[in-house]
């Protein structure tokens, strides 16, 4: 290799060592970026809205009466969580977060349909959370029925949904 080449290599390492302490010494040297301030919590966010259990509260005239699907639009609560789905049936959940929920569920087949017997597979079904300084409301409705094939569509209300405090979803029922 010719010496002049590595004097070449040597100035070109001084040089890059150099910038790299001038680097350090100017980040060193910068003032720290201001520490952004945290808004004051209100006392809503300082204690964090209790976790409720609903189940939907609705019970046949009869036995021969079955709930067949239900169609709701909830306000002034958050679904954090479907906790289980009934046998044959599908469940949607859709909105959470944005103040208005859908919930929608129907049986897939006549034999899903919920009766008497059955009123278990409908407690507990979401794990929610009420929204601060807003009201409970709840609009449409269920489909309800018979085995002879009538329908019925009731009318939703908040006493439509029952409510009861609960952390987290119920264990799975074996």
């Amino acid at each position: 290799m010719r010496i002049w080449r590595l004097s070449i290599l040597a100035l070109l390492l001084a040089t890059m060592v150099g910038c790299d302490g001038q680097k350090k010494d100017r980040d060193a040297a910068a003032p720290p970026a201001p520490a952004r301030q945290a808004a004051p919590a209100t006392p809503s966010q300082t204690a964090a809205q209790p976790t409720e259990l609903v189940s939907l509260a609705w019970r046949p005239s009869n036995s021969n009466q079955n709930l067949q699907a239900f169609d709701l639009e909830v306000s002034g609560l958050d679904v954090l969580a479907v906790c289980h789905v009934p046998p044959g049936w599908t469940i949607n959940a859709t909105g959470a977060g944005e103040g208005v929920t859908e919930l929608k569920g129907q049986a897939t087949v006549g034999a899903a349909f919920v009766s008497l017997d059955d009123m278990q597979d409908i407690a507990g079904l979401f794990l929610v959370r009420a929204r601060p300084n807003e009201t409970f409301a709840v609009k449409g409705g269920l489909t309800t029925g018979t085995y002879d094939g009538d329908q019925t569509e009731v009318r939703a209300t908040p006493a439509l949904l029952r409510r009861e405090a609960a952390d987290r979803c119920p264990p799975p029922k074996g």
